[in-house]
């Protein structure tokens, strides 16, 4: 069964929704939607995110955002501005959301591929740009997977292992095929707000016995979602990366 894999929606239901529409037209229903985390955060819609993901029946892995959210202890890992608005996200998620977000897992491995937020096999702050190339290279010789799909960027990529030798390239729209006998790790961009300077919502769809990687980019109602930042007194930098791509 495909996987239609997101990764930060943070709070942007329009975003969502378009996806979730496009990825049901490709699958035809048939699939298996996999999240790597921060569904809440920056936008607008916090509770109605995580009520659509539960209710598309999404498997889905902490971001660092619901850790934010769950443990207010953590705010020395969030800058001022990132920090008001994991606060609010919280403030407005119902007890059910908040339930659900406190069962999930830092990662999971689903039809033979890994999960996580930011670096493998289990690390949800650290940014994969921020990790050195050999301690990337330790990491994916260690999964027992070959495969493993990371968020947390907002920007889409592959990095792959071979003999040893990594290579690291930009993902771009459309199909490709993961080599067999090498390891891979998948960045799988933003649905809610790409930091690309391109304002479509990004997802990967999988097929983990073909082994084909399909990079979609949807268009959605961005003005909005933006709009609706400001509406909730969201700051206007919220609302702008929306419509410039994050650029």
């Amino acid at each position: 069964m495909p996987l239609i894999v997101l990764s930060d929606i943070h709070g942007n239901l329009e975003a969502l929704k378009a996806v979730l529409e496009d990825a049901g037209k490709l699958t035809n229903g048939r699939s298996t939607v996999v999240c790597l985390g921060d569904m809440v955060g920056y936008g607008a819609d916090p509770e109605e995110v995580v009520r659509a993901m539960r209710k598309a029946g999404a498997l889905a892995v902490l971001g660092n955002h619901e850790v934010g959210v769950l443990r207010p202890d953590t705010r020395d890992r969030f800058n001022s501005q990132a920090w008001e608005a994991v606060r609010w996200a919280a403030s407005r998620l119902t007890a059910e959301s908040s339930r659900w977000l406190a069962s999930l897992k830092v990662s999971l491995v689903v039809q033979g591929c890994r999960f996580v937020h930011g670096l493998p096999p289990d690390d949800v702050d650290t940014y994969l740009f921020q990790a050195s190339p050999e301690r990337v290279r330790r990491a994916m010789a260690r999964l027992s997977e070959d495969v493993c799909f990371v968020g947390h960027t907002h920007l889409l990529g592959l990095t792959s292992l071979a003999g040893g030798e990594l290579r690291q390239s930009l993902l771009k729209e459309g199909s490709r095929v993961l080599e067999p006998g090498e390891r891979h790790l998948v960045n799988a961009g933003a649905v809610g707000q790409p930091r690309d300077g391109d304002p479509r919502a990004k997802y990967c769809l999988f097929d983990p016995a073909s082994r084909e990687l399909t990079v979609r980019f949807v268009s959605y109602d961005a003005r909005k979602a933006a709009g609706k930042i400001l509406e909730a007194g969201q700051p206007r930098i919220f609302a702008e990366r929306l419509l410039m791509g994050g650029a």
